[in-house]
């Protein structure tokens, strides 16, 4: 009845189209335009497709890492993506069904993330539903999203303090934009290791790659932001573009760590979310506030998001 189409580099152009067009669930992270970033050699992909009466109708992105298929280690959420036209309850079963049997006689372990609700154009429910009736099991992790209304300033949603800290970056000298030049990329990227170094993690991109994913890949999709005071800059941040869905996803954020006149990641908060506004995005999405798999919760962060105006909302995955 299915057919299993491991992948190759000549379903490229299927397999974007079908993301991208045809699925509920798909988004620009799940294309292979994206997912080809990575060099060759960093995963072993085990990535397929299923399909029926020569139509793609489920799309698994995904790589092999000791025994465990991972869908998807190399972005944020992977999959399964599936057709529109075969998302109801028993279609999707006989999907799942195919699917798990492909990987059960090839893994040990399987472990799916599969696409947020903000983020996908049908709500995931059923997809929950099916994974946990065929034994897969529920983890989450805790995330946090802002939502944006055309006229309605954002500020008007964060606390008193958070206020307070905005109105001392309001000056003359202050600037919002878009970077551009080379130097302010080196030097966000030279902020943004500071900031990871201190959870004794590094940047999941590179520097060459974040320029790859913006020149070459994904320049819809990808926008780099920042505040300078006067020529110095005091804050940057990455973010993902999800028009489908009008959402913006805050990928990486870096403060300047030597500055001081002012908190500058609320000073750019603030103004991403209102330029995300007047351009009439629904949602702003700023990332889990969890670590080690949803273990644990940094509760300072989830704070500070809170203080932005910010409600709770859950990524989880299944495994097997």
């Amino acid at each position: 009845m299915y057919e299993i189409l491991p992948y190759s580099p000549e379903l490229d152009k299927r397999l974007d189209h079908f993301v991208e067009c045809e699925s509920v669930n798909g988004t620009f992270l799940q294309t292979r335009r994206f997912l080809n970033y990575h060099p060759t050699g960093r995963f072993t992909d085990a990535s397929f497709a299923l399909e029926k009466s020569g139509t793609i109708v489920a799309y698994f992105p995904g790589v092999a890492k000791e025994q465990t298929f991972i869908s998807h280690a190399g972005t944020t959420f992977g999959g399964p993506i599936i057709a529109k036209s075969f998302y109801s309850g028993s279609r999707l079963l006989e999907i799942l069904k195919e699917a798990d049997q492909h990987l059960t006689s090839r893994f040990k372990n399987i472990r799916f993330k599969i696409t947020p609700a903000i983020f996908a154009e049908e709500s995931p429910d059923l997809l929950e539903y099916m994974l946990e009736h065929m034994g897969y099991t529920r983890h989450t992790e805790l995330s946090s999203y802002c939502t944006l209304q055309s006229g309605v300033d954002p500020l008007e949603n964060c606390d008193k303090e958070c206020r307070r800290i905005f109105k001392k970056s309001e000056i003359e000298s202050i600037r919002f934009g878009n970077l551009e030049k080379t130097e302010d990329f080196e030097t966000f990227y030279h902020f943004l290791e500071i900031s990871k170094s201190k959870h004794n993690v590094h940047p999941v991109h590179t520097l060459q790659e974040l320029y790859d994913l913006k020149d070459n890949r994904i320049p819809d999709h990808i926008r780099f932001r920042g505040i300078w005071d006067k020529d110095t800059l005091v804050a940057a941040m990455m973010l993902f573009r999800f028009e489908k869905t009008k959402t913006i996803h805050a990928q990486y954020i870096a403060p300047n760590p030597d500055y001081e006149k002012f908190q500058p990641t609320i000073a750019l908060y603030v103004r991403v979310m209102r330029e995300a506004a007047l351009e009439g995005f629904q949602k702003i999405s700023w990332g889990i506030s969890t670590e080690n798999g949803g273990e644990f919760l940094n509760e300072n962060l989830h704070r500070f998001k809170e203080s932005l105006g910010a409600k709770a909302s859950v990524n989880a995955f299944y495994t097997k």
